[in-house]
């Protein structure tokens, strides 16, 4: 299993919103896939590190949190 997590968009970033998910679970995901849409200080777009399928969500829509924290979890497949 792998795990995005809330990445720093920016140097100074300590925090952001998860806005909208723009995946669901069961959603197969490829590095680079668009999977978030986060707002710190601007509008910003995280993407997947990992291929696989989106297994579970730890943070809801509109919920604050720090950076590393894991936002969902990916059942990484070979790809």
């Amino acid at each position: 299993m792998a795990y995005i997590v809330m990445a720093p968009m920016y140097k100074t970033m300590t925090s952001g919103k998860v806005d909208k998910y723009l995946v669901r679970q069961g959603d197969k995901v490829k590095k680079g896939t668009p999977v978030a849409e986060i707002v710190a200080e601007g509008y910003f777009t995280l993407l997947s590190e990992y291929d696989g399928r989106v297994k579970d969500f730890f943070v809801g829509e509109g919920e604050f949190v720090e950076i590393n924290t894991p936002l969902m979890e990916v059942a990484e497949e070979a790809g």
